[in-house]
């Protein structure tokens, strides 16, 4: 009787276990997972300018931010075919003064509440990044225990909204195919590093001007190329770097990791494709006195692609030196455009000069860091470019 007694108890502990282990699950049709979210300005900001000068100071402070959630709709991703009635995805708009405002608000609007463990990909508008602070902008989700800090972060050249608007034709889900061409950095040079929600966060506290991918959308589709620029005091965007000054960018940082380059033969004007296997960038500075310099030494090693010379025997060591030397060239062009902008124009250093500067000159940094941006963009700067071709297929000429 006892050992029948003992077993029924026991039997009884353990279907407890089972049924409390259960207890916080949450079913995928009840809540709305998130997967992107696009910052826009609103457009009843430049009503409010327009209100405050009829009122003469005295009106009320209106909403002027826009904000998208990209929601995932678990039904139709079960589907095979996507047609415009059937997207997988749902974009949800509000507007408010803070971003939480518009997530509580959202509320009012939406049968599931959102869910931000899954969000891939934030984008926020150029307008919000030149004219607001970005740290208020991504606080919300730094505090979120729900948002993770390896969210990649974008700034789009327009409308934030349109990167997940935009049709036809309909993407099987607009924010996992960002998400996914944000990586592509290993495959090209004229893309910035990826950018996440926490190294976003340190850069903007440790008040360092960076560079962050930039989303461009047109008729065509969407493309992630480009930079924008962040000033580290304003913490605001200060300007765009184009495709070649961003890959100038990643040649004197050194933080590319593959690409191509198309150099321009001196003797026939022929264009030589060399494709990046190796490359290394080494920042120098010099202090004599009062005086700062410094000294980019770039080196790369890889391999001869594709060159239009006629009839362009690549087993002659000349033509493989007419080749580097092209690459060479092209690869300086590219570096010293890139500089001219970030130093002499928008006055930032995104390229690690101040941090090699604080390495070896301790001393000399703590005198100039307060101002930094400022005195780099008066310093000198010397690049120098070693190209070594090292392979260049198993044909060597056309004929």
């Amino acid at each position: 009787m006892k050992k029948t007694k003992r077993t029924f108890m026991f039997s009884l502990l353990l279907s407890l276990i089972m049924i409390t282990g259960c207890w916080d699950r949450v079913e995928l049709e009840d809540i709305g997972i998130v997967l992107g979210v696009a910052i826009d300005e609103s457009a009843t900001k430049a009503a409010k300018k327009q209100e405050k000068e009829e009122l003469k100071g005295q009106a009320k402070e209106r909403k002027h931010i826009l904000m998208v959630h990209h929601f995932i709709i678990p039904q139709e991703v079960e589907g095979k075919t996507i047609t415009g009635k059937n997207k997988p995805y749902s974009n949800v708009v509000n507007e408010g003064e803070t971003i939480f405002e518009i997530v509580r608000e959202l509320s009012t609007r939406v049968a599931r509440p959102p869910n931000y463990e899954h969000l891939k990909v934030i984008v926020i508008s150029e307008e919000i990044a030149r004219s607001t602070d970005l740290r208020d902008i991504i606080n919300f989700f730094l505090r979120n225990p729900e948002s993770r800090r390896t969210i990649k972060m974008l700034i789009a050249k327009g409308k934030a909204r349109e990167t997940f608007e935009k049709k036809p034709p309909i993407m099987a889900n607009p924010a996992l195919k960002m998400a996914k061409m944000i990586e592509n950095t290993k495959k090209t040079l004229r893309m910035a590093p990826e950018m996440t929600l926490g190294d976003m966060s340190e850069k903007l506290t440790s008040e360092t001007s960076f560079v962050m991918q930039r989303v461009v959308t047109s008729k065509t589709g969407t493309k992630v190329a480009g930079a924008t620029v962040i000033n580290g005091k304003t913490h605001k965007m200060v300007g765009w770097l184009g495709e070649d000054e961003m890959e100038g960018l990643n040649w004197m940082s050194g933080k590319g990791k593959a690409g191509i380059v198309k150099g321009t033969d001196q003797k026939t004007g022929k264009t030589m494709v060399y494709e990046v296997g190796k490359m290394r960038s080494r920042i120098k500075p010099k202090v004599q006195g009062n005086n700062i310099s410094f000294t980019v030494d770039i080196e790369t090693e890889g391999s001869l692609r594709e060159d239009w010379l006629e009839p362009g025997n690549a087993f002659k060591e000349n033509l493989i030196k007419r080749a580097e030397k092209a690459a060479e060239m092209e690869i300086k062009r590219l570096t010293q455009k890139a500089l001219t902008k970030t130093q002499k124009k928008f006055k930032v250093d995104v390229a690690g000069f101040g941090k090699q500067l604080s390495i070896y000159y301790p001393k000399v940094w703590k005198e100039v860091k307060k101002d930094w941006d400022k005195h780099f963009s008066k310093i000198p700067v010397d690049i120098n470019v070693k190209v070594q071709i090292s392979e260049f297929g198993t044909r060597g000429t056309k004929m």
